[in-house]
């Protein structure tokens, strides 16, 4: 059964999705795992790390 270019643009869309998630997931993955071995060798203190990270996102978590 031949495909509509409909049913051909749903699928390039949902194989774009997928590559993406990939890429996207890998890369938290690899931050998280960075940010935990500078923390666990005591290269950034984790109150820093939270302080920094509050400021980032604009919520003073930390006095």
């Amino acid at each position: 059964m031949a495909m509509s270019r409909k049913e051909k643009l749903r699928l390039v869309w949902l194989l774009v999705a997928v590559a993406f998630s990939f890429v996207f997931r890998h890369f938290w993955a690899s931050a998280v795992y960075a940010l935990g071995r500078a923390v666990a060798l005591n290269l950034v203190s984790l109150p820093g790390l939270l302080k920094f990270a509050g400021e980032i996102s604009s919520v003073h978590l930390l006095p």
